[in-house]
């Protein structure tokens, strides 16, 4: 079970989530709160996996109010204002829902949710050189050798390769491959891009070449990475 919490100051919108979690079976309701500090004992005191969290509220924000937290669960943002969405993926968020939420998109984030924390909890050692993942309702066998960069899309990723012309779509954001790969070997540099270190040719504070292509390095993850690029140097 995953355990979650709802926090929203629009009671209809709380009440909402709150039946589509009780319509969801490997989603626990540990709490509900219309304000974000009354969660803050619940969150320190049980373990919560999932943060169904508002962005904005008149005491603290959404953003704000995960910022502060200490131990963080996966979150998935809710909100009436499309404008918000680049803060919430700047956290990591695993989803952000536009509000009037609907069941279908609300189920297709948790299963995302899902999918990933039972990949992180349960994370086998690397022992091959390639992994199957679904794209177009195939299985694709892809080398982790060939992979040149992902590019996230919001709920899809798009990987580009060595041996092929077109990207594989995937229908998992960024956050999952992640920790599908080895962070020695495979880096993100910015909020849509994670890239194979094996395959940069040149490195500077703004941004990396890959294949002739350039990609934009971004202010949150420039020291991972010249941190990992001086770890290859030596």
């Amino acid at each position: 079970m995953i355990n979650c919490i709802i926090i929203d100051d629009e009671p209809l919108a709380l009440q909402l989530l709150e039946d589509f979690v009780n319509k969801t079976p490997y989603l626990k309701l540990a709490g509900k709160f219309e304000e974000p500090l009354q969660a803050l004992p619940l969150l320190k005191s049980i373990q919560v996996d999932l943060l169904f969290l508002d962005i904005k509220m008149p005491d603290i924000s959404g953003i704000d109010f995960f910022k502060s937290l200490a131990l963080k669960p996966e979150v998935i943002f809710t909100t009436a204002y499309s404008e918000f969405a680049i803060d919430g993926f700047e956290l990591k968020a695993m989803d952000y829902l536009l509000k009037p939420v609907s069941f279908e998109k609300f189920l297709s984030a948790c299963n995302r949710v899902r999918e990933y924390l039972e990949l992180k909890n349960n994370k086998p050692a690397r022992d091959k050189d390639y992994f199957f993942i679904n794209a177009s309702h195939k299985l694709h066998k892809v080398f982790y050798d060939d992979i040149l960069f992902l590019e996230g899309f919001k709920d899809y990723t798009k990987i580009h390769l060595a041996s092929a012309q077109a990207p594989l779509v995937i229908l998992h954001n960024l956050k999952y491959f992640e920790e599908l790969l080895d962070p020695n070997e495979f880096i993100r540099i910015h909020r849509s891009y994670i890239i194979s270190i094996r395959k940069v040719t040149t490195v500077s504070r703004k941004s990396v070449i890959i294949h002739s292509k350039e990609l934009p390095v971004s202010d949150n993850y420039r020291d991972t990475l010249f941190a990992v690029v001086d770890l290859h140097a030596k």
